[in-house]
């Protein structure tokens, strides 16, 4: 009877012990998401509805963007700083369409709030002269981009042609001839995927991206929904037709490390949803490059 008292004993102490650790082991928190190899932004077209710069901020931090492009307003542009400062957030571009044949705008005064930043000012160039692509503008628009440039010195602003279809610089290989005729460090060119989609290509987005990569200042995407062949329509990343695994594939093979941009026109569900739900999917398919 004793030897059997003492085995129960023994084992009902090792039980409580087992429990007693179980119970004090700190529980472990979940691992933050992997972090993604470019910083990742989002257009402000994409906060439509919401109420203010405040707003905009917050809810952009809240879901964990790291800024926002926003459309030029040199009014407004201030304001908006002092909200991104407040928020730890960057203004990544500033998108405006200069005419090419028009005078060079009186940009110095606003681009002087932008000193220490490396805000892109996205210029998508249209003319009432030339047509898309055409080459016997450039004379105007290299002067044009070398004024801007001029504005921005090295204080830490610099100049991404925009191509934008419809637009004189309709084509990324437009913002590449552009760049490389300014010879400004300074000057370069975005990639725009739903751009690049939307105009009759003869070369691949990898083709495309070597070439502009040494002038490559901003990589901006999204989700594509329709037939290959057509004009796709803009939609969250978790809606998309096109392969955006394989484009990030792409972007990371090719070497570009800079930033990359959540274009959002013309996307109708409210923007805490639609944004809620790229950002998740940005991290899943990003978590494996």
């Amino acid at each position: 009877m004793t030897r059997t008292h003492t085995r129960r004993a023994f084992l009902t102490f090792s039980a409580a012990a087992v429990a007693g650790v179980t119970r004090s082991a700190p529980a472990e928190d979940a691992p933050p998401p992997k972090k993604a190899p470019w910083p990742f932004y989002a257009f402000d077209n994409g906060l439509g509805g919401v109420a203010s710069l405040e707003d905009k901020c917050k809810l952009l931090k809240d879901l964990g963007y790291d800024g926002l492009e926003y459309h030029l307003n040199p009014g407004e542009t201030p304001k908006m700083l002092e909200q991104l400062d407040k928020h730890g957030l960057k203004m990544f571009g500033l998108y405006t369409t200069p005419q090419v044949e028009a005078p060079v705008p009186a940009w110095g005064d606003w681009i002087k709030l932008l000193k220490g930043r490396d805000t892109r000012i996205e210029l998508a160039i249209n003319s009432k002269t030339f047509k898309v692509s055409d080459p016997a503008g450039d004379e105007k628009g290299v002067a044009l981009v070398k004024a801007i440039s001029d504005f921005c010195a090295d204080t830490g602003p610099v100049v991404s042609i925009y191509p934008h279809a419809g637009c004189w610089t309709e084509r990324v290989d437009d913002g590449v001839r552009i760049a490389k005729a300014a010879e400004r460090k300074n000057v370069g060119t975005n990639f725009n995927l739903v751009h690049w989609q939307w105009v009759k290509q003869t070369r691949t987005v990898e083709e495309t991206l070597k070439e502009a990569l040494p002038h490559l200042f901003l990589v901006t995407f999204n989700g594509l929904k329709g037939p290959k062949t057509g004009r796709q329509q803009i939609r969250p990343l978790d809606d998309s037709d096109y392969d955006l695994q394989e484009f990030f594939g792409i972007v990371k093979k090719v070497g570009y490390t800079g930033p990359m941009g959540l274009q959002c026109y013309s996307v109708k569900e409210p923007p805490a949803e639609h944004l809620k739900r790229s950002m998740e999917t940005w991290r899943k398919l990003t978590a494996t490059l």
